[in-house]
């Protein structure tokens, strides 16, 4: 248990960087639940830098930005417009996480599911700096899903679909997500055996995600079931 309960904080931790103040928000989850897969993803992590040095993740270009999550953050903090946010997670294991609230430059209002299944109203008012960011610590939960996008951004699992076009009221990139399309090199550095990442991802041309939809599941090293996961994740610009 204290082993799992370790290997989970790694994971946050990795997420924190992009958003260490609104990141003490976080919804704890179930110390029972998570020992296994948090070990599993911090080791993943790890992986991700290996490819890195390979060069496996090449630096965005305007062209194919990529997914970018520090883009949803700015976004949250710093509203340029009116939208609705949405970001759910379900997993096998049953670890859910819906966080939903309309976005304003001056207003946040919304609500957080909490583990009883009940809504948590989430309200901030821009012209209180505290209550401001009490409202966006309730909000900060994709930050769970950014080891998962970083196996997968830049690399041969994203593809950029040839159709364009208006998506939630931003002009976006389509990206098609598989990890079938890793080489034997990145299979091996970046999933156990059975692990896989399918889904698409709609996103500005700064890389923001207005429409992402992304199943995945974390293996042991002999290939047993740890855990499925479905993200969710939208911006409706109003």
């Amino acid at each position: 248990m204290k082993q799992e309960n370790k290997n989970r904080t790694v994971r946050s931790v990795y997420a924190a960087t992009s958003i260490a103040m609104i990141l003490t928000g976080l919804m704890a989850v179930s110390a029972c639940s998570t020992d296994s897969r948090s070990k599993a993803s911090a080791e993943r992590m790890g992986k991700e830098d290996s490819a890195r040095s390979a060069g496996n993740s090449a630096a965005p270009g305007k062209a194919d930005p990529g997914i970018t999550l520090n883009c949803v953050y700015d976004r949250l903090q710093n509203p340029r417009e009116s939208f609705h946010y949405i970001y759910k997670k379900d997993t096998s294991e049953n670890d859910h996480v819906d966080q939903e609230a309309d976005i304003t430059p001056q207003t946040i209002d919304g609500f957080r599911r909490q583990p009883d299944g009940s809504q948590k109203p989430v309200h901030g008012a821009r012209s209180d700096p505290q209550d401001w960011q009490s409202a966006l610590a309730n909000l900060t939960g994709i930050s769970g899903m950014s080891s998962t996008v970083a196996i997968v951004n830049h690399s041969s699992a994203m593809k950029r679909e040839p159709e364009a076009g208006q998506v939630n009221g931003y002009d976006t990139i389509h990206y098609s997500i598989d990890t079938a399309r890793f080489d034997a090199t990145e299979q091996r550095m970046l999933l156990k055996p059975g692990e896989f990442e399918k889904g698409d991802a709609w996103v500005t041309s700064e890389g923001c995600p207005v429409k992402l939809a992304l199943d995945s599941e974390l293996h042991r090293n002999d290939g047993s079931l740890i855990e499925k996961l479905h993200y969710e994740e939208a911006m409706v610009k109003k």
